[in-house]
């Protein structure tokens, strides 16, 4: 993993003032290389102490050792200042986002969740707000490979849904904050109930992350872009999408997912 990645992982685990210095090297990567310690703290609203500490949290000896591990990444990221062109400005986003996420998850997590569904008798996808649209999909993508799947996208029925589970079930969670209160709750019921919980979220020390039994981590888009409106889930789509073909490497489910394409071109013709 390279520098932004290890950051982003370690997000929580920094003070509110080392959150500080991580979100302006995250939004600003490309412009620290020719800062001092002192300007780069002062622009950070903290301490050269607190800069250097810092550093120390995230492997590097020093701020300088810093300057050098971001100088070696290639980024090409909407943050870039000197590009005008929005259409260049979002497709280095997403090229940012894809690369980190294929750099932070091990396919070897994927096969496990693919595992995990492959012998749940039931699967429930627990999500809200854009994560609960994220779920939805998910759930549909399921459900034409020829699996029992709902998504659960209000607060109260997560909880009606968590207390009549079992250890046959699957609950899936995303979160991309991990901290997403009615999401966290749910799970611990679920759990409760002796049902295997695995969460997509974006911090390995988050709550959500510590009550699932298993999880799998994506980059949080939040962080390398905190004044656009651009989509935060697409981290966790790049893996649905890496998940669903791994399905898709089997007869079966291509067969199961080529009835449903029939069945709808059948019925439109009607």
């Amino acid at each position: 993993m390279n520098i932004l990645e290890i950051i982003q992982l370690k997000y929580l685990e920094f003070s509110l003032k080392e959150q500080k210095i991580a979100d302006y090297i995250l939004e600003n990567a490309t412009s620290i290389e020719n800062m001092n310690i002192t300007i780069f703290a002062k622009n950070c609203n903290v301490s050269t102490a607190t800069v250097t500490r810092f550093c120390q949290k995230i492997n590097c000896q020093s701020f300088a050792n810093l300057k050098i591990n971001l100088s070696s990444i290639n980024i090409a990221s909407s943050s870039i200042s000197t590009k005008n062109d929005l259409l260049y400005k979002v497709h280095s986003f997403y090229k940012d986002i894809i690369n980190m996420t294929k750099n932070i998850v091990n396919i070897e997590d994927l096969k496990i969740l693919y595992d995990k569904i492959k012998n749940a008798k039931r699967i429930y996808i627990y999500g809200l707000g854009s994560s609960g649209l994220t779920g939805t999909e998910f759930m549909l993508r399921l459900i034409r490979m020829g699996f029992h799947c709902q998504s659960i996208t209000d607060s109260h029925l997560m909880l009606i849904n968590s207390s009549i589970l079992n250890e046959n079930d699957l609950v899936i969670a995303l979160s991309c904050s991990g901290e997403t209160l009615d999401v966290i709750n749910a799970v611990k019921l679920a759990k409760k109930n002796k049902c295997f919980v695995a969460s997509i979220t974006s911090f390995p020390t988050s709550t959500l992350s510590l009550n699932s039994d298993f999880f799998i981590i994506v980059p949080n888009p939040n962080l390398l872009t905190k004044n656009s409106f651009i989509n935060t889930q697409f981290s966790a789509i790049y893996i649905i999408d890496v998940l669903t073909t791994i399905f898709l490497e089997e007869e079966e489910m291509r067969k199961k997912m080529n009835i449903t394409i029939n069945t709808i071109l059948e019925n439109q013709k009607k």
